[in-house]
């Protein structure tokens, strides 16, 4: 039986803080080519540990990057990351890499990862890096940071559009 190894779900948030508001160097920055939200989100939970899926049928059930011209879809595309990201693993599924399920919005942890999408496309990818709780441990928010729109510890509450929302559950070696 498959082990699910663990995602390091604070290295992926401290990445996050780190480069919200500027670009890694030895990535690529695609915002003059319709954004730059889901590769800076491939990277942080490449740091968190997830490491890249060489072993899928096609190109599009793969994610990594090794450069502009040797990489897949799902890395940068936040619609070809949705579906990869969903698709790849279930509990009966003996494929490499990344294990997400669609969550409840109040199932989020840090490192989750919340998408927009419009008739169901997702167009923007952000990762949550603080849970907002009260002082009786009810949820009242969580910050995210994304790119495109450079943000760090935003309110997700202050995104407009519908949400999708994925648990990153560990990955498969």
């Amino acid at each position: 039986m498959r082990e699910l190894m663990e995602y390091k779900r604070n290295e992926a948030v401290e990445y996050a803080r780190t480069w919200a508001l500027y670009r890694n160097p030895k990535y690529k920055d695609y915002d003059p080519w319709g954004g730059d939200c889901t590769n800076y989100i491939s990277q942080c939970i490449h740091e968190g540990e997830i490491p890249f899926d060489n072993q899928g049928r096609d190109i599009m059930a793969k994610w990594y990057w090794y450069s502009d011209y040797s990489r897949t879809p799902s890395w940068t595309s936040a619609n070809a990351f949705g579906r990869y990201i969903l698709n790849n693993n279930n509990q009966n599924s003996t494929n490499y890499g990344i294990y997400a399920v669609l969550a409840e919005y109040n199932e989020l942890e840090i490192g989750d990862i919340v998408q927009l999408v419009y008739e169901g496309i997702a167009y923007h990818t952000m990762i949550v890096t603080q849970v907002i709780l009260d002082n009786k441990n009810y949820l009242l928010d969580y910050l995210i940071c994304q790119h495109t729109e450079d943000l760090i510890d935003y309110p997700l509450s202050e995104k407009v559009g519908e949400r999708r929302y994925i648990k990153i559950l560990g990955y498969y070696k």
